[in-house]
């Protein structure tokens, strides 16, 4: 997946103004770094990096939000009450079921064509169901689901937008659980309410240390609605998204 085989000791950028479909990238240090304006766009590239190379990923996202709903369960529960409400449970699955059918997990295209019925919170266990990821750890603000699969960790609310240790350990999240894992790192920007969230103290910072330099890939999204709707001070979405690729970049560049 990368842009050049050239080495990069600083980020190469490339701008483009719609970054769903050709998202935006950065190199540091052959870390490669991925920034979709849409959460659910990020299930194209988990896809592409399974497709390369031939193997499911376990997932840990960092989000406000849990983003852990059914695939194209907005979509198919829509359909299915403007179709018969009464009916709607067995109708969600069907429609449900309908839209899967359609896709080729080894056909990105195929994935591509359904993009337009599938929401921001909806893509993590499509990317399951198709074998992109094999597990995920749902790191988040909001809720703390119970599911067949997967992990979440609610985010105490004093710990909101950090980084540090103390939120993951509160949150009982361990980073030795993905000892042997190959693993991708998700980050939601509107998980950052704050300019402090980005002030970087390396002895507070160990597990997302070893989570950015650990990860196969990591993967962004700027979600400005929802970035705009939950700050807590007036910086924008541009300024939180350069603020977190440098603490990106402090972190890969340190010598340890």
């Amino acid at each position: 997946m990368k842009v050049d085989d050239l080495p990069l000791t600083k980020p190469l950028i490339i701008a483009i103004t719609k970054n769903n479909l050709h998202p935006k990238c950065a190199i540091y240090r052959d870390k490669e770094i991925l920034v979709v304006d849409d959460h659910q766009y990020t299930l194209l590239i988990w896809g592409k990096l399974s497709q390369e190379t031939s193997k499911a990923y376990t997932l840990v996202s960092i989000d406000y939000h849990p983003d852990t709903n059914p695939p194209f369960w907005l979509y198919a529960t829509q359909k299915a009450m403007a179709v018969d409400p009464d009916r709607e449970e067995v109708l969600v699955a069907k429609f449900q079921k309908k839209v899967m059918a359609t896709i080729d997990p080894l056909n990105l295209k195929t994935v591509e064509t359904v993009m337009d019925v599938m929401r921001n919170d909806e893509h993590i266990n499509t990317a399951m169901t198709l074998g992109y990821l094999k597990d995920y750890h749902m790191i988040n603000c909001m809720e703390k689901h119970q599911y067949l699969k997967g992990h979440h960790y609610l985010v105490a609310k004093n710990n909101f937008g950090s980084l540090e240790d103390t939120m993951f350990s509160e949150a009982d999240f361990l980073v030795e659980s993905l000892e042997g894992e190959s693993f991708i790192l998700d980050i939601d920007l509107d998980y950052f309410s704050v300019l402090e969230n980005f002030q970087y103290n390396p002895e507070k910072f160990g597990m997302f240390k070893r989570l950015v330099r650990g990860a196969s890939l990591i993967t962004i999204a700027r979600s400005r609605t929802y970035f705009d709707y939950l700050k807590k001070e007036n910086f924008t979405i541009e300024s939180c998204e350069e603020k977190f690729m440098a603490l990106l970049e402090k972190i890969l560049e340190e010598k340890d």
